[in-house]
């Protein structure tokens, strides 16, 4: 029988590199994992606050010959038309809307009357009672600010519902002539870098994202 004996497995100091080398992989591939998660996460974030600044579209303010109002908040709307009136941008205030109950007056006269309240003179604000749908809102705007010659307007709503609104009022102004700036409202209940942190806010701009694909598809 041979005197020497064959000695399995690697040298311990083999052992011991390759054990460093599989730890330094390790780390790598958490660095890595973490990383590529970060990553993810300012995607996705940066892609939800670019979803509230292209609902918010705004335009650089100048003057016009009416500011024009739609209903459908609880007075940010109409508070943010009463502003750009108090700062000279308009001569007029026109608010849009009819009533959720047909027995009660329509939301154009409430936003009317709040605006009184809040300084605005009644001789100095038009109202179109009708409209139930923001396509109907800019249609009876557009055709109420033709019988009265006025030719430009700023447009105020919420922010999230800005852009489809100016949407479909360019649809309406267009043929008339008209024109219009958008200018959302100062509404502090949707942040428009913010908004999917709110549960509230978060059901209520995924619904106008509907709506808004609808508007656009529909052409």
């Amino acid at each position: 029988m041979s005197r020497w004996r064959r000695v399995s497995g690697s040298p311990p100091s083999a052992r011991n590199d390759a054990a460093a080398h599989s730890e330094a992989d390790m780390r790598s591939f958490i660095f890595g994992v973490l990383v590529g998660v970060a990553l993810l996460l300012v995607v996705e974030v940066g892609g939800l606050v670019f979803i509230g600044h292209a609902l918010a579209v705004s335009d650089p303010l100048q003057k016009a010959d009416v500011i024009v109002a739609i209903s459908g908040d609880r007075g940010p709307r109409t508070e943010t038309a009463v502003a750009l009136w108090q700062q000279g941008y308009a001569p007029l205030l026109l608010f849009s809307g009819a009533s959720l109950d047909p027995s009660s007056v329509s939301s154009a006269e409430l936003m009317k009357r709040e605006a009184v309240r809040l300084g605005v003179p009644a001789t100095a604000i038009l109202l179109e009672p009708e409209a139930t749908t923001t396509e109907e809102n800019a249609t009876g705007v557009a055709r109420l600010m033709a019988e009265q010659r006025l030719r430009s307007a700023i447009l105020v709503t919420s922010p999230y519902h800005q852009r489809r609104a100016s949407i479909l009022f360019a649809r309406a102004f267009a043929p008339a002539g008209l024109t219009f700036l958008n200018h959302p409202a100062d509404d502090p209940s949707w942040s428009v870098d913010r908004w999917w942190l709110d549960p509230a806010s978060r059901t209520l701009t995924l619904i106008e994202l509907a709506k808004l694909g609808a508007v656009i598809a529909r052409g």
